[in-house]
């Protein structure tokens, strides 16, 4: 079960998303059992931050990974506001960095780390591979 919770209308197409997630989850070999993004906005992430990880600082997302095994349980949260002020300093659409950070969360739940510039140029190329399969701009002509 895949759910987008308080997720700003009309931005994202939740099917293709969830087929393209299911997709991406198969290649690894993975299942998804139950996987949320939660839509937030910056005083909540501030939140989360402080409470789970002890950051002060805002982020634009937190992965809660429960998964067990080859099966993906896990909570999302992404910050709204963060999310637009990325893709305006990143000069993307905001359906596009939706998307980058959907993507982010699931790579981190099938194992993808991105502390290194090693593990962070591994995991930009699977964000923008997933990017590519549902990006409404790269499918215009679909």
């Amino acid at each position: 079960m895949i759910k987008f919770i308080s997720c700003p209308a009309d931005l994202i197409e939740k099917d293709i998303l969830k087929e393209t997630i299911n997709y991406f989850a198969d290649k690894d070999g993975v299942k998804i059992k139950k996987l949320e993004y939660n839509f937030v906005d910056l005083k909540q992430m501030q939140s989360l931050n402080n409470n789970f990880l002890n950051h002060k600082n805002a982020t634009d997302i937190i992965t809660f990974d429960y998964s067990e095994g080859k099966t993906i349980i896990a909570e999302v949260y992404i910050s709204t506001q963060m999310m637009v002020k990325n893709a305006q300093k990143y000069s993307q659409s905001v359906e596009n960095e939706c998307i980058r950070l959907i993507s982010h969360g699931l790579f981190h739940c099938l194992g993808y780390k991105d502390k290194s510039s090693e593990e962070k140029k591994i995991m930009r190329k699977k964000e923008e591979e997933f990017i590519f399969a549902v990006s409404r701009e790269t499918n215009q002509d679909v």
